[in-house]
């Protein structure tokens, strides 16, 4: 009888142990419904990202006839017209997408040698990022294009027009007419119009880039201001925690609401001027979470030895303390996203948020009940929905987070 059994060179290699952090993410992802959120909210910002090219009036290209002995010509209007902030995004995007696919194309590499790579990848294209950026914003002069296409591809003066799939722009407005304002759902406007004969599904695609720039641009300011205050409090205490401690009741005394008023009142409603405000006000949380967590673990024998081979301040702060006390202040920032998206749609439902006619899921709720005396539910389903949602789908998101790191239940996973 031929004996089966594998001889030790033989045997598989056992597979390599997860880290701590491979071990969180499987049980954050674990939930269905958690997949789900991550799903929508990629949706949403791959949507904040690349709108300009789903919902717009201009189309990608078209052909203008011959005209006083000019030759017809091809043109591009809708790539023509995008303005900075548009190029900017899309050049992130391509930024974003070559680093996936370098992680993905070093997944079989060695640890060490993959981990390098993906380092000196994601140095390379953040730099080529800020240049070209910075090129873009310098140089880039914005056009404005008030040409109606839509007409103009109706009485044949522009032929081989290819519109985008959402063909109305977030402020393009319908010739004004009764029976073209406030309309209910059709086959030309999908979610119906606005009371400015303002296509409904292109202003509430548009609206998704004010509550993911928002969140993201006002939770990035806050951690960066939290985590340097909360790492300096927490690793030297004494007097330098006491100073920093009451920096942060000052500015949790200062209401966010009237600060906002004011800034609207002397400089105007600046979208930006909110993600900054928003976002130095919200980092006191984190300062808080992030001392509690270092005046644990800085007398902690790997900070003592770090710190004893006379290492660097900011490696022994960033490198060996960060990450083993910033875990908390993840799941909180998860909540802190929700509250970002809440805030700007209520400034914006109150009308002290963006200003007109860009689109915000807020200001298209007031429009849906303004007059009071008239509720069109067109309008309000739509961002009445997608705020619920995206809240919904943060904070759950942020719930798992919570449970993956529980260091309680990490052995029974």
């Amino acid at each position: 009888m031929t004996d089966l059994t594998l001889s030790p060179m033989d045997q598989p290699l056992p597979a390599a142990p997860r880290s701590y952090w491979g071990w969180v993410g499987v049980r954050l992802f674990r939930p269905l419904l958690v997949r789900l959120c991550t799903a929508y909210l990629v949706l949403l910002v791959l949507l904040a990202l690349f709108v300009p090219l789903l919902a717009n009036g201009r189309p990608y290209t078209c052909i203008i006839p011959a005209v006083a002995g000019r030759a017809a010509q091809r043109e591009y209007p809708l790539f023509r017209d995008l303005n900075s902030e548009d190029w900017i995004l899309l050049v992130v995007a391509a930024g974003l997408a070559a680093q996936g696919i370098s992680i993905l194309a070093a997944h079989r590499l060695p640890r060490r040698q993959r981990m390098v790579r993906q380092r000196m990848s994601l140095m390379l294209l953040t730099a080529v990022v800020l240049v070209i950026s910075s090129l873009i914003a310098v140089l880039h002069h914005n056009r404005l294009d008030a040409t109606n296409y839509h007409r103009l591809a109706r009485h044949g003066i522009i032929t081989q027009a290819i519109f985008p799939p959402v063909p109305w722009g977030y402020a393009e407005m319908e010739p004004l007419g009764k029976n073209l304002i406030n309309q209910l759902p059709s086959r030309r406007h999908w979610l119906g119009t606005d009371g400015d004969g303002r296509d409904e599904l292109s202003r509430l695609l548009w609206g998704a880039r004010i509550a993911m720039g928002v969140g993201f641009v006002s939770q990035i300011i806050a951690l960066a201001l939290g985590i340097i205050v909360g790492a300096l409090t927490g690793y030297f205490g004494g007097v330098f925690d006491i100073i920093g401690m009451r920096l942060v009741e000052i500015v949790e005394a200062v209401p966010l609401l009237y600060l906002i008023l004011i800034f609207v009142a002397i400089y105007g409603r600046h979208i930006l001027d909110i993600m900054v405000i928003i976002g130095v006000t919200g980092w006191t949380g984190y300062a808080r979470l992030l001392r509690a967590e270092f005046l644990r673990i800085r007398n902690l024998d790997y900070v003592l030895a770090a710190r004893g081979a006379g290492m660097p301040l900011w490696r022994v702060l960033f490198k060996h303390m960060l990450p083993n006390g910033v875990t908390p202040v993840l799941v909180s920032a998860g909540f802190g996203l929700a509250g970002a998206v809440t805030i700007e749609a209520s400034l914006s439902y109150l009308g002290v948020g963006v200003q007109p006619p860009t689109a915000s899921w807020g200001a298209m709720l007031n429009a849906a009940g303004n007059p009071a005396t008239v509720f069109r539910w067109w309008q309000a389903l739509g961002p009445g929905l997608l705020i619920f949602l995206t809240v919904l789908a943060f904070n759950l998101i942020a719930e798992s987070l919570r449970d993956a790191i529980d260091p309680t239940t990490m052995g029974r996973s």
